[in-house]
């Protein structure tokens, strides 16, 4: 088994089921990393010709980076792709950056990343009038969203609708709504990050204003990310400075960059290929944890199954346990499983997203995430659920099983 796929630390103690939260480092992105870090080391802004190579080196992953997602390189109206430092940043520069000076309107989701249904809060201290999208029992914002943009309609300033294609917490699929004429003033803000390692994204079809990403999800660096704009739309630094095109300070890490290019060419290259493997794994993973769950006397819940979800995410409730007694218990078994999102990993609450699908509340308190990436192998699977069996009957017979209502 590849001890990257079992392992942060390489080693055969851990299986490691969450990469949604991060995937390892590709061998292949390493080496492109490391060969830009040679020959291209030195500061991209600097004019001798060391700095030039450099420049040269970041410019090529800029490009690649935007022909792999769809973006208009040439043209009069030619998309920017911004480095940041991860999808937070990248979120938070999509929504903040491109709000403009006047107040408007501002639509986020508890599907969204908590970097994006902060930067909307943001907006609305500072103004901006605020909703929340309700999903409904798919998952899915569609209708709310359409609500918010019929009630805003005659709005003096701009309005931003904010858009998660594969929720991170749930593995749910969401489509994202066309613009209409209202496409002046409508902001689409895209976040990304989970899909572009399982779905085909093309940003000139999406009628997205801005979309963000990050190449740590799928065999890249960690640190860097970026934000694609449309270039129609002016954007305000957040953090400025003359790199970037004016709108990220900060000298720009050519090694990242090329890690960047290079993992995410993989991904589209394999992405079909390790979709249907992993689809695989999800299904085996689902099947067997339910069946060592019922074996233990536990009633289980898989969220969303039967709906359109991503391959790689797998949220099990076990009804009548919390959620992270069950993490911590799988974690001393030597499975590395999740409760959410990293970024809220310490969060007491249960999982936005999954509260929101209107399920009993036993569901969103029990609910665990595992998740699968192309390293993952159908023996860590297996080995995983014969760890897990000890787990739930461990809970199970330390009375940590509370009693509920079956549905």
């Amino acid at each position: 088994m590849p001890a990257d796929s079992r392992s942060p630390r390489g080693d055969d103690i851990s299986i490691y089921l969450d990469h949604a939260a991060a995937t390892p480092l590709r061998p292949d992105v390493e080496a492109a990393m490391r060969e830009a870090a040679e020959q291209a080391f030195a500061n991209p802004s600097s004019p001798h010709a060391a700095g030039r190579r450099a420049r040269a080196a970041l410019e090529s992953a800029r490009e690649r980076i935007l022909a792999a997602i769809g973006g208009r390189s040439t043209g009069a109206v030619r998309d920017r792709l911004v480095f940041t430092s991860g999808s937070t940043e990248a979120n938070r520069l999509g929504v903040i950056g491109t709000a403009g000076g006047r107040p408007g309107a501002i639509a986020s989701s508890p599907r969204d990343h908590s970097s994006v249904t902060r930067a909307a809060e943001t907006l609305a201290q500072r103004g901006w009038r605020a909703a929340t999208l309700a999903l409904d029992g798919r998952g899915s914002v569609a209708a709310a969203a359409e609500r918010f943009l019929a009630d805003t309609t005659d709005l003096a300033g701009p309005a931003i609708l904010c858009i998660t294609p594969v929720c991170g917490q749930t593995g749910l699929r969401d489509a994202i709504p066309v613009r209409g004429s209202r496409a002046e003033r409508l902001r689409v803000h895209v976040d990304a990050t989970q899909a572009v390692a399982w779905d085909a994204v093309s940003f000139r079809d999406l009628n997205a204003t801005s979309l963000a990403l990050s190449p740590h999800k799928f065999g890249g660096p960690r640190g860097i990310g970026a934000v694609v704009i449309r270039g129609d739309i002016e954007v305000e630094p957040l953090v400025p400075g003359p790199q970037e095109l004016g709108l990220r300070g900060g000298t720009e890490a050519g090694a990242l960059a090329a890690g960047f290019a290079r993992a995410l060419e993989l991904a589209v290259a394999e992405r079909q290929q390790v979709a249907d493997r992993v689809t695989r794994l999800r299904d085996r993973f689902e099947a067997g944890a339910v069946a060592a769950a019922r074996e233990a006397g536990i009633d289980s819940h898989v969220v969303g199954a039967g709906g359109d979800r991503a391959p790689h995410v797998s949220t099990i409730a076990l009804l009548g346990l919390d959620r992270q007694a069950v993490v911590m218990a799988a974690d001393l078994e030597g499975v590395c499983l999740a409760t959410g999102t990293a970024c809220a990993s310490g969060s007491s609450d249960p999982s936005p997203a999954v509260s929101a699908l209107g399920l009993p509340g036993t569901v969103a308190r029990g609910a665990v995430r595992a998740s699968f990436g192309r390293d993952t192998t159908e023996a860590d699977v297996d080995e995983a659920l014969v760890r897990l069996q000890r787990v739930f009957r461990g809970l199970a017979a330390c009375g940590l099983l509370k009693e509920h209502r079956p549905g």
